[in-house]
């Protein structure tokens, strides 16, 4: 079960990215705009550009192994690691959904001093539309905020 704390983390603003690989090992990743705790606590859905999907999809379905990786300016970091549940088109709540992300993300952004002609651009500009919702189980959860504990797997 996804901890609380975990959930609060992961519904931001953080920054957020999936990975997964293909059946010679080969990376793929891409960055999420937006995610969804759900209410079983044992499932993320990760909203990823569809034109970036493509891939990852022939991967989860070739191995259904994928990582999530999020991560809080402050340094605060996490990877999740799972198995491939679905995918699906967006409806219109995940839009909400990754319109409160990308407002999170720019108010973290102006608050750690980033000028909001810089910022604005950055977040607001940046292309998450059309998406597809990618579902995983997660199976295993690790620190990955750099110091003492970094890499260490969370009970």
């Amino acid at each position: 079960m996804i901890s609380e704390k975990l959930v609060e983390f992961i519904h931001g603003p953080v920054f957020m990215a999936l990975g997964t690989r293909d059946e010679k090992l080969r990376p793929t990743h891409t960055f999420i705009a937006g995610a969804l705790v759900n209410s079983d606590r044992e499932t993320i859905t990760c909203f990823v550009l569809q034109s970036r999907a493509e891939k990852i999809l022939g991967n989860l379905e070739n191995n259904g192994r994928i990582t999530m990786t999020v991560g809080h300016p402050s340094h605060e970091s996490y990877q999740l690691k799972g198995r491939y549940v679905s995918s699906r088109p967006l409806e219109a709540k995940d839009v909400a959904i990754q319109e409160i992300y990308r407002t999170k993300l720019l108010s973290v952004f102006l608050q750690y001093g980033f000028p909001e002609q810089l910022a604005k651009p950055l977040v607001l500009g940046f292309r998450y539309q059309p998406a597809v919702g990618i579902t995983f189980r997660v199976e295993e959860v690790f620190l990955q905020t750099p110091g003492p504990g970094a890499g260490e797997k969370i009970a």
